[in-house]
């Protein structure tokens, strides 16, 4: 800390909200980067106070173990998988994240658009139709695709994605259940099992946070349950649900296609080319996966990153 001001780290720097960047600079001592490695990460990070991260790089005891002088890392998101959240706070760190701000995060529709982007192109055939024509092909009949119209819509965690997803679901004429552990209030059809939404569903989308209680929720057994006919969509987090048992259930023709836009353990690029999902893809046109894209359009991480910015003065500024 130099002057009395906090050193900040911004880690990845570019389209990042410039009205976030000046709002820092009034208070702090900033540096934007925009590392590629992680090697480069931890070559800097020993001199600085704060980290603004995304989600390039999980930030794991080894890596924070370099940084002693860390008070704060920030991350415009709500899922904290990219951080050694224990460890980091077992060291006197905070973290500030968008973490149960429920009225802010109600205004940010990017992982609901998403969702409904992958189920669109997946019931519409829309990718593999597209790269049948860059062959040279115009073969109508191969690619029918399904209406929306009428199907049952479950979804997996009514929560803030959960609900903007099922007002889309109403709009095109859709009967909307859920299943929640929590009691929420809702219009729509409520199910008392996962099992029994699974059972009833044409389709089906994963919008329940990651954590130890969750880790394969989604996995054989509840799977046992699941409509053969089914598609299954994930912008949750990778961990809810068990790849290999959601890969060999679309190998055996027991659900009807899959899109996701999150892996198991998509921190390491070193498992994307074995992951099971992926391997599947290379044969497969009822599968579709995005690169954890759902949260990242210019509008919405502009929204979050100012938000975060003006929580953490606001804490900082509080506790001098």
């Amino acid at each position: 800390m130099e002057n009395g001001k906090m050193k900040i780290l911004i880690t990845e720097s570019e389209d990042f909200s410039q009205d976030a960047v000046n709002e820092l600079e009034k208070y702090y001592d900033v540096t934007k980067r925009n590392f590629n490695f992680e090697e480069e990460l931890t070559e800097i990070i020993p001199d600085f106070d704060v980290l603004f991260i995304r989600l390039r790089f999980k930030l794991t005891k080894k890596i924070l173990e370099k940084a002693p002088q860390l008070k704060y890392i920030l991350t415009a998101t709500t899922g904290l998988d990219h951080i050694d959240a224990d460890y980091f706070e077992s060291i006197g760190g905070k973290i500030i994240s968008l973490r149960g701000e429920t009225e802010f995060l109600g205004s940010i529709p990017s992982t609901a658009e998403h969702t409904w982007a992958l189920l669109m192109a997946l019931l519409k055939k829309i990718p593999s139709a597209f790269d049948d024509i860059k062959k040279g092909n115009w073969n109508r009949d191969d690619f029918k695709g399904n209406n929306l119209k009428g199907k049952n819509f479950g979804i997996l965690g009514l929560g803030r994605v959960g609900k903007q997803v099922a007002n889309f679901a109403e709009v095109f004429q859709m009967n909307v259940g859920y299943f929640d552990t929590d009691f929420v209030k809702s219009k729509f059809q409520s199910f008392t099992s996962p099992n029994e939404l699974l059972a009833w569903a044409d389709i089906v989308s994963i919008h329940i946070p990651y954590n130890s209680e969750n880790h394969n929720f989604v996995n054989g057994l509840l799977l046992q349950s699941c409509n053969p006919n089914a598609i299954i969509i994930n912008t949750s987090r990778g961990n809810v649900w068990d790849e290999n048992v959601i890969a060999d259930l679309l190998k055996k023709k027991k659900i009807k296609g899959i899109a996701t836009d999150v892996l198991q353990n998509e921190f390491d690029k070193a498992t994307i080319v074995i992951n099971p999902l992926i391997k599947l893809a290379k044969e497969n046109n009822n599968l579709i996966i995005t690169p954890h894209i759902a949260g990242a359009s210019y509008e919405s991480m502009e929204m979050t990153e100012n938000f975060i910015v003006e929580k953490f003065i606001k804490i900082t500024k509080c506790a001098e």
